[in-house]
């Protein structure tokens, strides 16, 4: 797992992780992952406004830097996963909300996987469950090439809670997918990706695919 920088939810204060740097400014957002919705929903999946959060070094842009150079290094590896950002109830040493991304080689048929998630239609694809949300997206940056010419690449972004949530269904779903979006527009902003990845930039609820 990648070095962690830990910071507190607003208006608390707590104990962080041995050796973490602590960064209350930073109001549990991961380093900039988590936009106001997903802070919300963060706080609707663990319960609490009190929470833990973690997140790769220097935020969007380490975690862009270091996708580029899994990139550049090995193009695209499916079993490589970045970690991005961690949610915790308390303060732990395992994750109650971890957030990944990797490439992928292609994006699969929303029929092929409709009796785990619900597809909705955002970026290439997201699924979303009341356990876990994924969102594909087609990034077309210059800073996956050395020469800076400009390179396509399918990316996988996914949350996935380490227990299943309380509530409804209808809610985790809603939660898991707003999470993981405005965690996938943060990279995609991050990376440079034309138009953002065609993610919209407020999370709304889209059709079904």
């Amino acid at each position: 797992m990648l070095a962690a920088t830990f910071c507190i939810s607003a208006c608390q204060s707590g104990d962080t992780k041995e050796n973490a740097t602590p960064a209350p400014t930073e109001r549990s957002n991961c380093l900039g992952f988590l936009n106001q919705a997903g802070t919300k929903a963060a706080a609707g999946l663990l319960g609490t406004d009190s929470y833990l959060t973690s997140a790769a070094p220097k935020g969007t842009a380490g975690a862009a830097k270091e996708m580029v150079s899994e990139y550049r290094a090995n193009g695209v590896t499916e079993a490589k996963k970045i970690g991005l950002c961690w949610i915790y109830r308390t303060t732990k040493d395992l994750s109650d909300v971890t957030i990944t991304s990797s490439f992928a080689s292609e994006v699969p048929d929303s029929s092929a996987v409709a009796s785990a998630f619900t597809p909705y239609k955002m970026g290439e694809l997201a699924l979303t469950s009341s356990r876990k949300a994924v969102i594909y997206l087609s990034c077309s940056s210059d800073r996956f090439e050395a020469d800076s010419s400009r390179r396509t690449t399918t990316l996988r972004v996914e949350a996935s809670n380490r227990y299943e949530p309380d509530g409804s269904p209808e809610e985790l779903r809603r939660n898991n997918l707003t999470i993981t979006h405005s965690v996938a527009l943060a990279l995609a902003e991050g990376l440079g990706c034309e138009n953002n990845a065609d993610l919209p930039s407020v999370f709304k609820m889209a059709p079904g695919a």
